[in-house]
């Protein structure tokens, strides 16, 4: 009975609910574009491979350089005004794609991607922090990440049924109407603005180095989840609905797991011990990925993969939240933390093109160069 009231309370933590509600309709219109938007531009654009990376090199730079400029804005004007922005930036984003075959102009949709997506995390982790409860922190976690995988579940599957019977333009106009109705769930409650102390000498405290080569690779790890899977499973299985059904599969493994390791996750050495494990496994996962050849052997791996990175990203926030309001600038440290990710997405790509220059030279298929890349 206390477990259940316990459950109840978190739930109905106002600043937290308005938080989980409006990321599951912004997780909803992601999951139906995200991981189309490198075949839009491989295959409905017929851009080279090396530009469409190029594409993505320069979203990984936008987001990393435009931390700061986010940071300081939430820091004058408040968390829910960041996000809102954020969610302006998205819409102005899906009309720059579906305009992008007149004008050409990739770096466009690229830097407006990169922009939201660091005025977004910057703000979403500092609410996160300051309103979470230290006792229930990993299942608040967990909660989060149950919401966004039940949006998850849905989208990937109805993007690609309406990009196979009614083509992007369609897909991204939705996805823009979905972006605009995630902003009213923040603004259900007015906003209440405190001050979020930020110092840009507090971001490169001796203190937070320790964490970078993590925080890098995880940000590498991003970008073969963005980038290099969906054009992998594309050119395996040359399908917009099968690469949909595998990522609604992954989605439901995801949250099924979710729940339990939310609730493993109550101190700080349990949950680093399933971060190392989570890491070996999932390290065990993309090995796999080059042996994958038919839709069953996809989907295996793939919901094997997301389960066990489960291990690794809900310890993760948690310990990162926790850190996060331990610090004497909250904001110093979110930040430190997405400039480092921020730089395994530009090393992500540099990688991926690094593969292909030098190992294979783009000679040959795609699907070699990748799947070099996963070794």
């Amino acid at each position: 009975m206390l477990r259940h009231a316990s459950l109840i309370k978190l739930l109905f933590n106002r600043e937290l609910s308005e938080m989980y509600i409006s990321a599951a309709l912004r997780d909803l219109a992601l999951s139906m574009s995200g991981i189309f938007i490198p075949l839009y531009l491989l295959v409905d654009l017929d851009y080279s491979l090396s530009k469409v990376l190029l594409f993505f090199l320069l979203y990984g730079i936008a987001v990393t350089l435009s931390v700061i400029p986010a940071a300081k804005f939430t820091s004058r004007y408040g968390v829910k005004h960041g996000i809102l922005i954020s969610m302006f930036g998205l819409i102005i984003y899906n009309i720059s794609l579906v305009t992008l075959p007149h004008y050409n102009l990739f770096f466009i949709p690229a830097v407006l991607s990169g922009l939201s997506t660091s005025f977004y995390w910057i703000n979403f982790h500092a609410d996160f922090a300051k309103f979470s409860d230290k006792k229930n922190r990993g299942r608040e976690v967990s909660i989060w990440f149950i919401t966004a995988y039940m949006s998850i579940l849905l989208g990937p599957i109805l993007g690609s049924i309406i990009i196979t019977y009614m083509g992007f333009i369609t897909l991204f106009v939705i996805v823009s109407l979905i972006f605009m109705l995630s902003a009213v769930p923040l603004f259900l409650s007015s906003e209440v603005y405190e001050p979020i102390e930020f110092s840009i000498r507090d971001i490169f405290r001796r203190s937070h180095l320790k964490e970078t080569y993590f925080y890098v690779t995880y940000g590498i790890r991003m970008m073969v989840s963005m980038v290099v899977s969906p054009i992998y499973i594309f050119f395996l299985l040359t399908q917009y609905i099968s690469l949909g059904a595998i990522a609604s599969l992954t989605a439901l493994g995801s949250m099924i797991i979710g729940y339990f390791v939310g609730r493993l996750s109550k101190d700080e050495k349990k949950e680093r011990l399933m971060l190392r494990y989570g890491s070996l496994f999932h390290s065990l996962g993309l090995f796999f990925m080059v042996f994958v050849r038919t839709f069953v052997q996809i989907a295996v791996v793939n919901v094997y993969l997301a389960m066990s990175f489960i291990f690794i990203d809900i310890p993760h926030y948690s310990m990162m939240y926790t850190k996060a309001r331990k610090q004497r600038n909250m904001m110093g440290y979110i930040v430190f933390r997405e400039i480092s990710i921020g730089i395994g997405r530009v090393l992500g790509v540099l990688l991926i093109l690094l593969t292909g220059k030098l190992i294979l030279g783009f000679i040959v298929s795609g699907i070699t160069m990748i799947t070099w890349f996963f070794i």
